[in-house]
């Protein structure tokens, strides 16, 4: 189950061969569950980058990234600062508060607008898919030392202390994959509702649609990661 502080089946391992080698005193509480530690590797602190950019909204992310001109700039830098983004070029639509708003008030007609919000669902896309391929590495990694730590509670080598640090650091990267994941479905929301900016008149498919499709499956993909990460646990 996603989101729990401890392995069920390690900490019994553990407090199995701790009574058979020797009576231990005490117990550990549960630490909190940090975002990325000084002994993080790489992919770890990438995958908390991925994670807080996508917890930008698409709008956010425009105004972040400062980009002149409409264009929108998903980025892992940046201020959110509605009124730092306005003076950076973004204009009165960023003041709409919404990215609907913000392509209505910036782009007249549905062909510009079209190509405004496909041009920001293809870098979105290749956002979510660098974030999928972070949490795929992390994802590999965590169930290695999580396995070779199963290995050694059964053998009666790994003490309360390991134990709790391992489990904290894959409850960390399991909840900023569930970050990611937060931050992917609000954007597919905002997408969906800037659909209907895209259809022609008397028409009810969007040219969009696949894009929006395509989005879809990624998000299936990142909760398909973190289900198995939490299965892991």
């Amino acid at each position: 189950m996603a989101g729990r502080s401890y392995s069920t089946r390690l900490i019994a391992a553990v407090l199995g061969a701790s009574l058979a080698l020797s009576a231990c005193g005490g117990s550990s509480e549960p630490e909190t569950l940090r975002s990325v530690g000084a002994g993080s590797s790489q992919a770890e602190a990438d995958l908390a980058k991925q994670a807080a950019a996508l917890q930008k909204t698409i709008l956010q992310g425009a105004i972040a990234g400062g980009v002149a001109g409409g264009a929108i700039g998903f980025g892992l830098g940046g201020s959110d600062d509605v009124g730092t983004g306005v003076a950076l070029g973004l204009g009165a639509g960023a003041l709409a508060g919404t990215y609907v708003a913000y392509v209505q008030r910036s782009y007249a007609g549905r062909e510009r607008r079209l190509r405004q919000i496909k041009s920001d669902l293809d870098r979105n896309a290749a956002e979510m898919q660098t974030t999928l391929n972070v949490m795929n590495e992390v994802l590999v990694a965590q169930k290695a030392e999580l396995d070779a730590l199963n290995a050694r509670a059964a053998a009666g080598t790994v003490d309360q202390a390991e134990l709790q640090r391992e489990l904290t650091e894959a409850n960390g990267n399991l909840k900023q994959m569930e970050l990611a994941i937060d931050g992917a479905t609000r954007r597919q929301a905002e997408f969906a509702e800037a659909r209907s900016l895209t259809i022609k008149r008397r028409q009810t498919t969007s040219p969009i649609d696949g894009d929006l499709q395509a989005l879809s499956n990624q998000i299936s993909q990142m909760r398909g990661i973190a289900s198995d990460l939490a299965s892991s646990l």
